[in-house]
């Protein structure tokens, strides 16, 4: 063993460079793609103005209201500005929420209660319309719901009326409180339904994955390298054969890549808040050695370095795919559970261990050891 860790540094002296590339190729590749893909959702989108007149609290609440709508990117500016910037087509479209809006709320008059400005270009106007009268007319149901209820307590002379605030407040807390407005569906084999989540456009670990597996390829060359036939004489020579020193070579290249992955975790944390919990770290520790056995058995079937980049590649893209890096699996795997067998890189994003994928590469380790054939590619 130390005769191979000797080995092994004593190379890293001339090819540390090109080792220390690939190992943090894969974060940062991640890391320009996961902000690429931020930058394209903050330009993509639909940009407005808001002017805003009134200075109370239900304006201030409408105000919020849109400001969380994700599609929006909001500038507050003064509505001269905002005419100007409409004029150039820097704008979508201005809305004005003019003084005198919560009386017309309390008083039940819906009709001018925001004005919208639009040019020929404002290909999102009526979408945003649309939602932003969606929020008001939230407001006039509520200053509704209240006229009603005062209406009803004078013509039932009842004493312990509540006020508009009261009842406008308490349909606030029930909206919170209570899905309103819900429709949920099951399989016909499903008992319980999970609830709706919003998913990424792309996931860290799955950009990551994919790099990860393409330069594991490219770091395990050297199994081809140094059993090429100019150097398949040497081994004849030496303490160990080539099989124990590419075994321990294996195991060498193992640790020294997961250490750069325990700083991937770290960063992901930091960068995405991706949670690093001991399950993430046993997941991510056996998705490591079973893509490091899939390289090293692949490298030991190969005479031929193209040919086995373009193998490599080519596995690497499979695996992303059937993996549900690139295209969700979820409804699939509700169907046909057996999916998540296809691909370690699915069990790295659900947090599990690719119990199939180890066994076989273990097992074919071992068939690897006992009869060392290597055959042509």
């Amino acid at each position: 063993m130390k005769n191979v860790v000797f080995i092994r540094l004593m190379r890293l002296k001339k090819d540390w460079k090109s080792l220390l590339c690939w190992m943090l190729l894969p974060i940062v590749m991640t890391v320009l793609i996961m902000q690429g893909v931020v930058t394209w959702q903050e330009e993509t989108r639909v940009p407005i103005a808001l002017v805003v007149e009134e200075q109370t609290e239900m304006a201030a609440r409408l105000v919020d209201d849109i400001a969380s709508t994700e599609l929006l990117h909001i500038q507050f500016i003064s509505l001269d500005e905002a005419l100007h910037k409409l004029e150039q087509h820097e704008l979508d479209s201005v809305f004005v929420i003019r003084k005198g809006y919560e009386d017309h709320i309390l008083a039940n008059r819906r009709n001018q209660l925001i004005e919208a400005y639009s040019s020929n270009r404002s290909f999102a106007y009526r979408a945003v319309v649309e939602t932003i009268t969606s929020y008001a007319q939230q407001d006039a149901a509520r200053s509704k719901a209240a006229f009603v209820i005062k209406q009803l307590f004078s013509d039932y002379g009842m004493e312990d009326e509540w006020s508009y605030e009261e009842v406008i407040e308490s349909s606030r807390e029930r909206e919170k409180s209570e899905a309103l407005l819900r429709s949920s569906f099951s399989y016909y084999d499903k008992e319980n339904t999970a609830e709706e989540q919003t998913l990424p456009l792309l996931k860290a670990w799955g950009v990551w994955a994919f790099f990860a597996i393409i330069t594991t390829f490219f770091l395990f060359d050297w199994m081809l390298k140094e059993n090429r036939p100019s150097m398949r004489q040497r081994w004849l020579f030496t303490e160990i054969s080539f099989k124990k020193y590419a075994c321990l070579s294996l195991l060498f290249f193992t640790v020294i890549i997961f250490l750069m992955d325990l700083v991937t975790v770290f960063i992901f944390s930091s960068l995405f808040q991706e949670a690093w919990t001991i399950r993430v770290l046993i997941s991510l520790f056996t998705f490591r050695l079973t893509i490091n056995l899939l390289a090293f058995l692949l490298a030991s079937v190969y005479k031929q370095l193209f040919m086995y980049y373009i193998s490599g590649l080519g596995i690497a893209l499979l695996l992303i795919v059937v993996g549900g890096s690139i295209i969700p699996m979820d409804g699939l795997k509700g169907k046909w559970p057996w999916i998540e067998e296809l691909s370690p890189v699915q069990s790295l994003l659900d947090g599990t261990i690719p119990l199939t994928w180890l066994f076989v590469m273990i097992a074919l380790l071992t068939v690897w050891i006992h009869r060392g054939g290597k055959a042509n590619a």
